[in-house]
């Protein structure tokens, strides 16, 4: 009878420690589960942040083109009026 009773004990204390490792498992398995989840998102996140970044680079180039040629422009217009004045001038020094 003894020897049932601690066959028993034994048997119960290997069903707690069993559950507790179980209990233990499927948190551990959880939280692996939460942060793969976490983890995923913040790829999500980078991959728009990504996405934001190169258009507003490739705007920022567009710019950088419209400039330049408002500039070279803006050259041109300069050499057309200096050449213009200076043609005005000497047409009103030879009269």
């Amino acid at each position: 009878m003894a020897k049932r009773l601690e066959f028993s004990l034994y048997q119960d204390s290997i069903i707690d420690t069993l559950q507790l490792r179980n209990y233990r498992w499927q948190y551990l398995t959880q939280k692996k589960d939460t942060i793969i989840f976490k983890l995923e998102r913040k790829v999500e996140n980078l991959v728009v942040i990504q996405d934001n970044d190169e258009s507003q680079i490739q705007e920022l180039n567009l710019t950088i083109k419209r400039q330049h040629k408002q500039i070279k422009r803006g050259k041109l217009e300069r050499w057309f009026f200096g050449g213009g004045l200076l043609l005005l001038t000497g047409i009103i020094i030879a009269q």
